[in-house]
């Protein structure tokens, strides 16, 4: 079963608990295939339980989820872990060689498939300067890594399963400024072919989405390109202009 990249939230309420509060609230919204869509909202507003409702993590109390038509509960896990690429702001790392690391989910994957992947996420250059290249062994959890290059490695792992579904789940924030401007230099390539949904805080990282949904309090409020949200002068451009200082 090969997914082709479209998805639709139809009516969809989640909550953690039976009697607690939505944190999603009967929200509806489509992303075409291939389509780039930034998610943003204030701390709590409920981006990532979309992610994670998206990647089949967690199951919607009430209405729908699909991928390409087909409700994501009906889809096999197996799929969803191969065709859906995630990355979160914290990534785990184990205790074996950065090829290893990167190639974890495609083990089968040659050098030069790790390598094109790694040059991708800005990951390639680091990796050459550590004592054993690409045979260079990471402690546990990255300890032996900053952040930066943790995350690096993490986006180099999605990219390397060619993913229809690739979600940036507050991914790039502990990139440092070099390698934030690499990821954005080669977006063009990272998502080509791809349906990308890119969760930020940081504003600047998703101005140039197809579009972009703005949420508050598990509910879209706004909706459209940069420029025009900018215009409309509601809960983005306070944003935008609380960021811009």
């Amino acid at each position: 079963m090969t997914l082709q990249g479209e998805v639709s939230f139809e009516n969809v309420s989640f909550s953690y608990q039976h009697d607690a509060p939505p944190v999603v609230r009967q929200i509806s919204f489509r992303i075409n295939k291939y389509e780039t869509i930034g998610i943003v909202g204030t701390s709590g507003s409920g981006k990532s339980t979309l992610a994670r409702i998206i990647a089949g993590l967690y199951i919607p109390q009430l209405g729908q989820v699909k991928l390409d038509g087909i409700p994501v509960c009906e889809i096999p896990p197996a799929v969803l872990r191969q065709q859906i690429g995630f990355v979160l702001q914290e990534n785990f790392l184990f205790h074996l060689t950065v090829l290893d690391n990167i190639r974890l989910t495609q083990p089968s994957a040659s050098l030069d498939e790790v390598i094109h992947v790694a040059k991708l996420a800005g990951a390639h250059e680091f990796i050459l300067k550590l004592p054993l290249g690409y045979d260079t062994l990471i402690a546990e959890n990255g300890r032996s890594l900053s952040g930066g290059q943790c995350q690096r490695i993490a986006i180099a792992r999605a990219l390397l399963s060619s993913p229809k579904i690739l979600i940036f789940d507050e991914a790039t924030s502990a990139l440092d400024g070099e390698s934030q401007a690499i990821i954005e230099k080669n977006l063009p390539l990272i998502t080509q072919d791809k349906t990308v949904i890119m969760i930020a805080h940081r504003l600047s990282t998703i101005k140039n989405c197809d579009r972009i949904i703005v949420l508050e309090k598990g509910q879209i409020i706004e909706e459209g390109k940069h420029n025009e949200l900018i215009r409309k002068d509601g809960a983005y451009k306070k944003l935008w202009q609380h960021q811009q200082g």
